[in-house]
């Protein structure tokens, strides 16, 4: 995904300067739920509700200006996510999911959520790093379901994987991993099983790469062991010349990383 201005540049060559301020700001970051109006408060415009885990990847989805619901201990219920969009007092209003509710879920929602006064659009981001090639193309001078076709249209043409560690013996499609392996994803299916997190990550990174791509996120996890961006960044580099690499820590419990190939 193309990163909007505002977004601190992690590429490999970044200047020393803005590297520095950059990772400060990382680390930094804090995240929590936004409430921007009361309930039973109308007010114009378009928001929008990003279901999001991980206080680095709140923070970003809340400099693009999203309202952020969090799910980092629980899953997001039903309730919840008709909650805060009721209480953002919008009368139109885009949800990015992030593979936090299920169709079934969603469609309940905005069913419930819409009215005569209320537009209630849903966008098929699966990730949070489609959530974030979505916000990329956010355009709020257009109308609602153009902003929400060119949103979800980024998010579609962003591919995305996970990178995490086997918590038990399971059997794969590509074979069977053991505790402490690591594991890749693409989508939700196991394409990669290696000893370790930075030889499946190097694996997921050049067979998602091999379909082709320009630029690579990478949404570091709480768990990712220390120097995995880099050994990726610098795997990258090397073996495919002309990538693109963003990195930002988005400190989301379970995956180690989440990757959006565009």
């Amino acid at each position: 995904m193309r990163a909007p201005p505002w977004r601190p540049d992690c590429r490999r060559d970044a200047s020393t300067e803005s590297g520095s301020a950059a990772s400060s700001w990382m680390r930094g970051t804090r995240g929590c739920s936004f409430h921007r109006s009361g309930p039973g408060r109308i007010r114009g415009g378009r928001g929008i509700v990003a279901v999001v885990a991980g206080d680095g990847a709140a923070e970003l989805f809340a400099s693009e200006g999203a309202t952020v619901l969090r799910c980092d201990d629980a899953p997001v219920t039903r309730a919840q996510l008709l909650g805060i969009i009721r209480q953002m007092g919008r009368t139109e209003v885009l949800v990015l999911p992030n593979g936090a509710l299920t169709a079934q879920e969603l469609v309940a929602v905005s069913a419930a959520a819409r009215d005569a006064r209320h537009e209630v659009l849903l966008l098929a981001t699966s990730a949070m790093v489609q959530g974030l090639a979505s916000l990329a193309v956010h355009d709020p001078e257009r109308e609602a379901v153009d902003d929400a076709f060119a949103m979800s249209e980024a998010a579609a043409a962003t591919r995305w994987g996970s990178l995490r560690i086997a918590r038990e013996r399971a059997l794969t499609y590509v074979g069977t991993c053991e505790p402490g392996d690591g594991i890749g994803l693409m989508g939700h299916e196991v394409i990669v099983i290696e000893p370790d997190a930075v030889a499946a990550g190097r694996r997921l990174v050049d067979l998602v790469l091999g379909a082709g791509g320009e630029l690579v996120t990478l949404l570091m996890g709480s768990e990712a062991p220390e120097g995995l961006d880099t050994e990726l960044a610098d795997h990258i580099s090397q073996r495919h010349p002309g990538v693109e690499v963003m990195i930002y820590h988005g400190g989301q419990p379970g995956d180690l990383l989440q990757l959006g190939v565009e």
